[in-house]
């Protein structure tokens, strides 16, 4: 999966160094690209070698507001009838 076709838009590039911290992976985020000051923590998404940071609670967010299914989606799925079942 290509995380460029996933988020498209405001792409802005930015190429930083890892460094360590008591032996653990960190990275400095630029100014530039930096999260807005009232996000406090991250979820981190590892994809293949790839790394996506979302603030919590927002990782399905842009998936939702991206443009969804076509109007002919699955338009020529057979879909059996409903079942009538006894209930519980």
């Amino acid at each position: 999966m290509d995380i460029r076709v996933v988020y498209p838009e405001r792409r802005q590039l930015c190429t930083q160094h890892f460094f360590f911290s008591n032996r653990t992976q960190a990275v400095r985020l630029p100014k530039s690209i930096s999260f807005p000051e009232d996000v406090k923590h991250v979820e981190i998404i590892a994809v293949g070698r790839s790394r996506i940071i979302t603030p919590v609670g927002e990782s399905w967010d842009s998936w939702f507001d991206g443009e969804g299914a076509s109007t002919d989606f699955m338009s020529t799925r057979e879909q059996p009838a409903v079942q009538e079942r006894e209930g519980f």
